[in-house]
């Protein structure tokens, strides 16, 4: 019994150890409904699962064009109301909203951000001018995780208490 705990612990351990690593766990391009104008919204729900403290999520989001990107809770969404079938909301423009990351303050079509509990969505616009014919914005997804500190630590110690367990029990049977 003694082995097998101790055989258990190192598995346990290795497992905490190659969780820390990062792994591409989502890749995707998005299509996002544009709105007809600059005082308006396009919103689309983004695929990231609610983690809740097991792994840490880092998500990259890109895009191309003079359009800006922001990421915003359901709250938000919630608020501004996007319509149903052209998810295009007419009560908030991107100064009305408040981001977790993004909006129309992005220097680049780029943004990164380490997710958080919850569920998020995306928002879309331009600052100025109207948007003619384009009708979606393509916004290609990365998401990478790994295991968060605390269940890294969680896991250690699980392992060190199992081994020792395995330990004590070795030395009795002896």
């Amino acid at each position: 019994m003694g082995k097998a705990l101790i055989g258990l612990g190192i598995i346990i351990l290795a497992i905490a150890f190659i969780g820390r690593m990062d792994y591409t766990v989502y890749e995707s391009t998005e299509e996002i409904s544009m709105p007809p104008m600059a005082s308006a919204t396009g919103w689309q729900a983004l695929p990231i699962p609610d983690v809740m403290g097991v792994v840490d999520l880092d998500v990259t989001a890109e895009w191309e064009g003079v359009y800006w990107v922001g990421v915003t809770s359901i709250e938000e969404a919630q608020r501004c109301d996007p319509d149903p079938e052209t998810k295009v909301s007419f009560t908030c423009s991107g100064n009305d909203i408040d981001f977790e990351v993004g909006g129309p303050n992005t220097d680049n079509s780029k943004i990164n951000w380490k997710v958080g509990s919850g569920q998020w969505y995306a928002a879309v616009g331009q600052s100025s001018g109207s948007f003619g014919q384009v009708s979606t914005l393509s916004v290609d997804l990365h998401a990478t995780a790994s295991l968060s500190a605390q269940t890294f630590t969680i896991l250690l110690g699980i392992s060190g208490g199992t081994m020792l367990l395995g330990l004590v029990l070795n030395r009795r049977a002896n």
